[in-house]
């Protein structure tokens, strides 16, 4: 490390130069940055020939280093054996590792904040290889790129170190406060592109409430002008814009790639390239011990066009802040993939996520289950997907509004609390409701075989045979949707089993249809026939009282009553009556037919005719009896 002595002695009265080396530190900063990535990204190709790796060029671009011979060393890169590899210039890139570790040194020397940092330079800077030397052992790559404290001691670790240090150093040389920013070295240009972002900034920054983070730096570094972004408490979550002309670069590191790439996504309408992320190993003192790195340029098409794109990247910052963790307790009522898209949409539209988990969160909804007895199955599928998504969006919404306007937090609370039990009556609702209309399609199959009796026309008989079909083929898609949108929680198995007994009769009916259209022309079982017309019309009147118990109970579910009570034991009294009066009416049906019928066809025909429409009467009183049980069953709650 450069002499304190001769620094000091030049530094001792220029104060001013001070912040110029702590921007050159920075710069340099960047660059070794990049140096420690080139190796490690070069020995991992040495590892790994069979796999494609990136020349890291617009890495080498945006730290600044000129040297285009650098792009070839990822792909020259050789594991010769025995713990060592062969990495091309290494001569080139160590030399430019010690100019940026002395740069770095600069303004720390001169302020006197050394610390250790000198004399563990020296130490790292042992055995380094000879020049001209491309073997690099293992063991002294970590000891440049390692960051683990718990390994020994490396460069990177001391860089990290250094680091703070400037970043602590270049806050308290910040000459002037631009809309919140901490600014130095800029020029007059720059003041109006750090006021675009801060616009942004500080548009959404109210949405991060109590939570620290967003602290911004901004200064210029010869043809650049660099904004900083601590972004939240995360050591390895930091934003660095860099601005040259009308191109913008922007540098986010995170810990969590699923972030990064949502962070990404918030730029869907820009045209923003985006190189692959790479990620990179540390050590113990972040949450992670691998952190991703991913690098985005956007070119303006003039100068408004630059202004309004920093304002949109200013104000993203403040929707990266707690995002995983907030990603972790959506996932107790959505999957992964519908947690991002409520995230997105609550970015998109600027409400965030920091004021609902301020307001205690997951414990809410949980709360809300436990009013409604539904704590069984995860809230997406009680709600649906679509729905529980769309909820979950009116939360963040309203808790956003309400402790941005003032009101009281168990306001807010109850609010979402009462509009989560009103999801759950309507998702009661919608599924009593898709079972009703599958009623109505029995119910019109029941009045078709009706009719074909009575109208004893084969041609009339097989266009009604060809509606049953049409319907029965309505009727599964709606089976299909209870079975698998949305499952009541408190009893999962209710709506499903419910639908699936009345769709057993709705078969039933259009089996019947069938054997309507094999009935001969000229058959004269006239008193069995009459007998079947007496059958069916039971059915019709069988599934309409059954469409009365369905109704009926919707009643009793929206709030209990002895009249509403009254009118659904009524009605699914009747269901299971009208069974046990159709059961007798096919014993004389089938009487009718064994004295009438001339051959065995006209005996099958007639036979099985009757026998499906008594069946479709059967699966409706099994149907009334699993909603008459879930209904007493619900009132024991």
């Amino acid at each position: 490390m450069t002499e304190k002595k001769s620094i000091l002695k030049e530094l001792g009265e220029e104060e001013l130069l001070l912040p110029e080396l702590v921007n050159a530190a920075l710069a340099a900063n960047e660059r070794i940055k990049y140096y420690f990535t080139l190796l490690q990204t070069a020995q991992s190709r040495a590892l790994h020939p069979d796999r494609e790796f990136p020349s890291l060029k617009k890495e080498r671009e945006t730290a600044g280093v000129e040297n285009v011979l650098l792009d070839s060393v990822v792909q020259g890169a050789e594991d010769l054996g025995s713990g060592t590899y062969r990495i091309p210039y290494a001569d080139e890139i160590f030399s430019a590792i010690k100019a940026c570790m002395q740069e770095m040194s600069l303004p720390i020397l001169a302020r006197g904040e050394a610390n250790d940092y000198d004399k563990r330079l020296t130490e790292l800077l042992e055995g380094w290889p000879a020049a001209g030397e491309e073997a690099l052992s293992e063991q002294f790559l970590q000891r440049i790129t390692s960051g683990d404290r718990k390994s020994g001691d490396s460069l990177h670790l001391l860089v990290i170190d250094m680091h703070r240090t400037l970043n602590s150093m270049q806050g308290e040389l910040s000459q002037e406060n631009i809309d919140g920013a901490m600014t130095y070295l800029l020029e007059e240009g720059d003041r109006v592109l750090v006021r675009a972002f801060m616009a942004g900034v500080n548009h959404t920054a109210p949405l991060k409430f109590d939570h620290p983070g967003l602290g911004t730096t901004a200064t210029r570094m010869g043809t650049r002008l660099v904004i900083q972004n601590d972004i939240g408490l995360t050591d390895a979550h930091v934003l660095v814009v860099n601005i040259e002309g009308m191109t913008v670069s922007i540098v986010h590191t995170d810990i969590h790639m699923p972030r990064l790439k949502f962070f990404q996504s918030l730029f869907d309408t820009w045209d923003v390239k985006w190189e692959d992320a790479l990620s990179k190993r540390v050590g113990d003192q972040f949450e992670k011990e691998v952190y991703h790195l991913s690098t985005g340029r956007y070119t303006a098409r003039d100068f408004p066009d630059l202004e309004a794109f920093l304002t949109h990247l200013g104000s993203r910052i403040v929707f990266l802040i707690d995002w995983n963790r907030a990603r972790k307790r959506l996932r107790n009522f959505l999957p992964n993939k519908d947690c991002i898209a409520v995230l997105k949409w609550a970015a998109d539209n600027e409400v965030g996520h920091i004021a609902f988990f301020n307001l205690g969160g997951e414990r809410i909804i949980y709360d809300a289950l436990l009013l409604s007895m539904s704590c069984g199955e995860p809230l997406h599928q009680i709600l649906g997907r679509e729905k529980c998504m769309e909820y979950f969006q009116w939360v963040l919404r309203t808790a956003a509004t309400g402790l941005l306007t003032g009101s009281s937090r168990s306001l807010i609370q109850d609010e979402i609390k009462a509009d989560l039990l009103g999801y759950l009556r309507s998702a009661y609702e919608d599924l009593m409701g898709m079972c009703e209309e599958h009623t109505s399609l029995i119910i019109e199959a029941a009045n078709a075989v009706g009719d074909s009796l009575r109208q004893r026309d084969g041609d009339f008989a097989a266009r009604s045979a060809q509606k049953i079909r049409v319907w029965e083929s309505q009727a599964d898609e709606l089976v299909r949707k209870v079975r698998t949108l949305s499952r009541r929680a408190e009893e999962a198995s209710f709506f499903a089993a419910l639908i699936n007994a009345s769709d057993i009769a709705l078969d039933h009916l259009e089996k019947a249809s069938f054997f309507a259209t094999l009935i001969p022309p000229d058959a004269r079982s006239r008193e069995a026939h009459a007998d079947l017309r007496t059958v069916a019309e039971i059915a019709q009147r069988c599934s309409q009282e059954f469409l009365k118990t369905l109704i009926s109970a919707r009643e009793v579910h929206k709030g209990y009553s002895r009249e509403e009570m009254a009118d659904f034991l009524r009605a699914s009294d009747s269901v299971m009556g009208l069974e046990k009066e159709c059961d007798e009416a096919l014993r004389k049906t089938v009487q009718s037919i064994l004295r009438e019928s001339a051959d065995d066809k006209g005996f099958l025909v007639y036979f099985e005719l009757a026998r499906s429409i008594m069946a479709s009467t059967s699966s409706l009183m099994k149907a009334a009896c699993i909603m008459h049980d879930n209904i007493f069953e619900s009132m024991k709650r």
